[in-house]
């Protein structure tokens, strides 16, 4: 599902006991691509196993479990 919603070159890294992910985007349409991900039984299944796991970070956004980071620097 991943692969369909038009994420790319996608890691997990974990420090202490802090995850950090990074992917790239390749789509038009990030929130409808987003919907999908969410829609997906498979992802939804998941989501049931690990999201009890988590802790959200102080700043996330309402119907998030992930905060997004600003970016600090960029070079292509």
């Amino acid at each position: 599902m991943l692969s369909a919603a038009n994420i790319r070159n996608y890691s997990i890294y974990l420090l202490d006991d802090v995850l950090f992910s990074y992917y790239e985007y390749m789509g038009d349409d990030y929130d409808r691509d987003m919907r999908r991900i969410a829609a997906d039984p498979a992802t939804q299944r998941w989501w049931s196993l690990t999201d009890p796991c988590q802790e959200r970070l102080p700043g996330t956004a309402d119907g998030r479990q992930w905060l997004e980071l600003p970016e600090a620097w960029h070079m292509d």
